[in-house]
C-alpha cells in the first residue's frame, strides 16, 4: 500500500503540472526572458528521424510549463544556501554566473560571442587572423577618407572585465592580456586607425561610481558618460570626470535581463537607475528624425563643435547617446539591432550626408562582429556582398 501512495504521489507530481498549465499560464510569468529565440516545435518525418528527439527535447525544455516559476525557485535556493556559479555551470553555458554578493554576469555562448574565453584570456588571436580583421578596417578608413570622413572604433569592455572581484572564486583567469588588448595592440602598431578601449578609464572611475547595471549586462547611465569621454579625449582632447558633474539616483533599474534570465526580476529589486543633471545643459537639442523600425536617431543641436557625427552602435551605445548629442553639432545614431537593416541604412545615411567622423562602438564579447565589421561596411559601401545575421 505504501508503495501504491508513493507510486501516485510522484505521478500526480509529473501530471499535474501538464493538465494545470494551460489554466494558469495566464495568470504566471511565461516570457521568454533568455535573449535567444525558443526552439520551433519540429515536425516528425522520415526525414527528420534522427534530429528528431534532439529538437523535440529542445523545444519540451523551452515550453516546459511552469519553467520560469522553477528557475526561480532554484535560483532562490541557491542564493539561500550561498551557492555562487561554478566552472563546470560556465563550460555548460549556463548563461547566467551568479557572482559574489548577487552581482550577475552574462555568459554569452554563440557562434558570433565567447565572453567566457574572453575572460580566461584563453583564445588569443593568430597572426593571419590579426592581418584580416586590420586589413578590413584599413579598406574601411580608405574608402571614407575619400569624402573627408574619419573612423574612429570605440571598444566596449566586458562587465566582468571591470568588476572581477565579484565573479566567482573558482573562475580564475588564465592570463592578464585578453584578445581584445591583442588586436589593440597590434592595430595600434600596424595602422593609423584610432582604436580606442574603454577599459582603463572604466577601472580609473569604478571605485567611487557604479558603471554597470548589477543585475544587467550592460553598462548604466555612468558608465555610457565615462565612455563617451574616452571618445572626446580622442576627439576633443578634453573629456569631463564623473567628479565634476552632478548626479543622483532618478529611480529603481528598469533593466536588468540577467536577473530576468533567472526569473528574479521581481526579486533583485535593490538596483537604481543614475542619472547625470548638468552636463552640458546649456547646450539645446532637437531630435529631426526617429525611425523605430530601424533604430535610427537623428540629432542637430547648439554645440560648439561643429562636425557631423555617423554612429553605429549596439545596445551599449544607447547609454552614450545623451551625451554624444550635446558634444557635436550633428549625430546619427544607428542602432545595430538586424545587421542587414542596419547596413543598408548605414549606406544611405552616409552618402546622403558624408560625416566628418564615423564611429563604430562594439561590445568586447561581439567578437565576430568586431572581426568582420570592417571588411562589412566596406562591402556594403562599394557594392560588394555582405552578411546578414542579427545582432545586439
Amino acid at each position: 500500500m505504501k508503495h501504491k501512495i508513493i507510486f501516485y504521489q510522484f505521478f500526480c507530481m509529473l501530471i499535474l503540472p501538464v493538465l494545470t498549465f494551460p489554466f494558469a499560464k495566464n495568470f504566471i510569468d511565461t516570457k521568454n526572458h533568455e535573449n535567444r529565440q525558443f526552439a520551433e516545435k519540429p515536425q516528425l518525418s522520415i526525414q527528420t528521424l534522427t534530429s528528431f528527439p534532439e529538437q523535440f527535447e529542445n523545444y519540451f525544455n523551452d515550453y516546459l510549463p511552469y519553467k520560469n516559476q522553477l528557475v526561480m525557485l532554484n535560483t532562490m535556493k541557491e542564493d539561500a544556501l550561498g551557492v555562487g556559479s561554478t566552472v563546470l555551470e560556465y563550460r555548460t553555458m549556463s548563461p547566467v554566473i551568479r557572482g559574489k554578493e548577487d552581482w550577475l554576469f552574462y555568459n554569452a555562448f554563440s557562434e558570433e560571442e565567447h565572453s567566457f574565453d574572453d575572460y580566461m584570456c584563453n583564445n588569443l588571436y593568430e597572426e593571419a587572423e590579426l592581418e584580416k580583421i586590420a586589413d578590413g578596417y584599413v579598406k574601411l578608413q580608405k574608402e571614407l577618407e575619400k569624402n573627408g570622413t574619419e573612423l574612429v572604433v570605440l571598444y566596449v569592455t566586458n562587465k566582468e572585465q571591470i568588476y572581477p572581484e565579484y565573479m566567482p572564486s573558482d573562475i580564475v583567469p588564465e592570463s592578464s592580456y585578453s584578445r581584445n588588448e591583442q588586436l589593440i595592440d597590434y592595430m595600434r602598431e600596424k595602422t593609423d586607425i584610432p582604436l580606442l578601449y574603454t577599459k582603463d578609464a572604466l577601472l580609473e572611475q569604478k571605485d567611487k561610481h557604479r558603471l554597470f547595471y548589477k543585475y544587467d549586462t550592460h553598462w548604466n547611465a555612468l558608465g555610457g558618460f565615462v565612455g563617451t569621454q574616452v571618445l572626446n579625449k580622442y576627439l576633443q582632447e578634453e573629456c569631463v570626470s564623473l567628479d565634476n558633474v552632478t548626479y543622483s539616483a532618478a529611480d529603481k533599474a528598469k533593466v536588468k535581463d540577467l536577473a530576468e534570465m533567472l526569473a528574479m526580476g521581481n526579486v533583485y529589486t535593490d538596483d537604481v537607475e543614475w542619472q547625470i543633471e548638468d552636463y552640458k545643459k546649456d547646450v539645446t537639442v532637437e531630435i529631426v528624425e526617429h525611425i523605430p523600425e530601424i533604430e535610427k536617431f537623428k540629432f542637430v543641436s547648439s554645440a560648439k563643435d561643429d562636425r557631423s557625427v555617423l554612429v553605429m552602435m549596439d545596445s551599449f551605445g544607447r547609454y552614450m547617446m545623451d551625451y554624444m548629442i550635446r558634444d557635436y553639432k550633428q549625430v546619427t545614431c544607428l542602432i545595430n539591432v538586424n545587421e542587414q537593416k542596419v547596413l543598408s541604412e548605414f549606406k544611405k545615411c552616409y552618402e546622403s550626408e558624408y560625416p566628418d567622423i564615423v564611429v563604430l562602438e562594439i561590445l568586447e564579447r561581439r567578437s565576430a562582429w568586431q572581426e568582420n565589421v570592417g571588411d562589412v561596411l566596406y562591402q556594403e559601401l562599394t557594392g560588394g556582398s555582405s552578411i546578414g545575421n542579427e545582432v545586439q
